[in-house]
C-alpha cells in the first residue's frame, strides 16, 4: 500500500506537468471541401430613459418616442456553408446558404435559400463577392451583403500557440447609433485556454467595454462587461461553440437632455462540421 501511495505521489507532479505543457495550435479558419452547418441565436433587451427640459420632452412625444423606451430584439439564424477545391493561389470557393432567419415574431428576416458566394483560405476569413436572392429588394440585398462582409472582417482572430492557462487579447471598435447619436466604444476581449483534449480546446471569454467618445457636445460615462465560453475543434481548426452574455450601461448628458441606457444581450452559436 505504501509503495502504491509513493508511486502515486511521484507520478502526480508528472501528470500535472504533462497536462500543463500541452500546446494548442490555435488557427481558426475554414477547410477545403467541407460543410459547416451553423445555428445562431441572439436576444437583446434595451431600456433608454430620457430627462431634460420641457421642450425636449415634448419633442419626444411628438416623434412618438415613449419614455422610458424599452426594446426587446431577438433572432434565430441557420446557415449552411460549403467550401470547394483549392486553386493555385491556395484559395477555395465558399457558398453560404440561409436556411432559416426569423425574428422574435416568427417573421422571416432573410428569405430562405438566399446565397452568398465568395472565396477563402485556411488562414483567412471569407471574402464575399456576390449575393443571390429571389424576391429581395436590391437595397435590402445590399445591406445584407455589406453586413456579412463587415462581420467576417471583424471575425479575424490571431493565430497562437497556447498552453493551458495562457490567454490572448483582441481589441475592436463598436459604434452604436442611439437617438441619432453615434456612441463609440472599444471592446477588449480576453480568451483564456482553460482545458483541452484530443478533440476540443475550451476557452473562457471575458470582455470589457470602454467609451471612446470625442464629441464635445456630450458628457459621457459608460462601461460594460461580457462573459462566455468558446469551443475550438482542433482537428478541423474551427470554432464550434461560442456563448456570450453582455451587460452595458451608459449615461450621456448635454445642456438640454440626459440619456441613460441599460442593455443586456445573450449570444449563442454552434457549428456542425462534415466533409463535402
Amino acid at each position: 500500500m505504501k509503495n502504491i501511495l509513493l508511486l502515486f505521489l511521484i507520478s502526480f507532479p508528472f501528470f500535472n506537468y504533462g497536462q500543463s505543457n500541452q500546446i494548442l495550435d490555435f488557427k481558426p479558419g475554414y477547410s477545403l471541401e467541407t460543410i459547416y452547418r451553423q445555428a445562431t441565436s441572439n436576444s437583446s433587451d434595451y431600456e433608454v430613459v430620457y430627462s431634460g427640459n420641457e421642450k425636449f420632452l415634448e419633442n419626444l412625444k411628438q416623434n412618438g418616442i415613449v419614455n422610458p423606451t424599452k426594446i426587446k430584439n431577438s433572432f434565430n439564424l441557420e446557415t449552411l456553408s460549403k467550401t470547394g477545391k483549392t486553386d493555385k493561389s491556395g484559395n477555395f470557393p465558399i457558398t453560404i446558404e440561409y436556411l432559416k432567419s426569423i425574428d422574435a415574431n416568427g417573421k422571416t428576416i432573410i428569405p430562405n435559400g438566399t446565397l452568398l458566394y465568395g472565396k477563402t483560405s485556411s488562414s483567412t476569413m471569407p471574402e464575399m463577392d456576390s449575393i443571390v436572392s429571389k424576391g429581395m429588394e436590391e437595397s435590402f440585398k445590399n445591406i445584407i451583403f455589406q453586413t456579412v462582409k463587415s462581420t467576417f472582417s471583424q471575425l479575424v482572430m490571431p493565430q497562437k500557440k497556447l498552453k493551458i492557462g495562457e490567454s490572448f487579447i483582441q481589441e475592436s471598435p463598436l459604434t452604436l447609433p442611439i437617438a441619432g447619436i453615434n456612441i463609440e466604444m472599444q471592446i477588449t476581449t480576453t480568451y483564456r485556454l482553460k482545458s483541452m483534449n484530443s478533440k476540443n480546446a475550451f476557452f473562457d471569454i471575458t470582455q470589457t467595454y470602454t467609451m471612446k467618445m470625442s464629441d464635445s457636445r456630450f458628457e459621457t460615462n459608460g462601461a460594460g462587461i461580457g462573459k462566455g465560453d468558446l469551443i475550438y475543434d482542433i482537428p478541423n481548426h474551427f470554432i464550434t461553440g461560442n456563448t456570450l452574455v453582455m451587460d452595458f450601461n451608459l449615461d450621456l448628458k448635454s445642456t438640454d437632455f440626459t440619456l441613460q441606457l441599460k442593455s443586456k444581450s445573450d449570444f449563442k452559436q454552434t457549428s456542425e462540421i462534415s466533409k463535402n
